[in-house]
């Protein structure tokens, strides 16, 4: 598979945002493709709103592989992961995260673009912060947050 190459972004206020295909099962393959919008589009529109993903990168060499418009395209397994827990078995979901929505080998567009980051959080309908798969412990400390016991200091 041909690995996928970024369209340039044509206005100063461009973004890109990922449709994430939807798929019945948690372990299928990713799929997504871009869509070139812009923030004074995104900042009233109430009908193709969009989720802005937060997430750790974790470790740069341990990628994994997904398709983008049918061509591979490789992210950090954190990244990956989080795409796999957000889909929707029946729906595409709109959303930004920076390492897709981003050309990370174009250093021009990279600093245009982190500097938008603040507009691309502020528009986004919601924000989803994914720190990684669960374990024992943080499944007991999220328990506990849910208790009626739980103290709050």
């Amino acid at each position: 598979m041909d690995k996928y190459q970024y369209q340039p972004l044509v206005y100063s206020d461009s973004i890109r945002l990922v449709v994430l295909q939807p798929a019945a099962s948690l372990e299928a393959r990713i799929e997504c493709f871009l869509i070139p919008t812009t923030l004074s589009a995104c900042e009233n529109d109430v009908v193709e709103i969009y989720s802005a993903l937060s997430y750790v990168w974790g470790d740069a060499t341990d990628t994994r592989s997904i398709s983008v418009e049918g061509k591979d395209f490789e992210v950090t397994a954190n990244l990956e992961a989080a795409l796999r827990h957000m889909r929707d078995p029946q729906r595409h979901r709109r959303l930004w995260a920076d390492a897709i929505c981003i050309d990370q080998g174009n250093e021009d567009e990279k600093s245009k673009q982190v500097s938008q980051m603040g507009s691309v959080y502020k528009y986004a309908q919601n924000t989803i912060i994914y720190l990684g798969e669960s374990t024992e412990s943080s499944d007991r400390v999220l328990r506990s947050l849910r208790s009626p016991n739980a103290i709050y200091k």
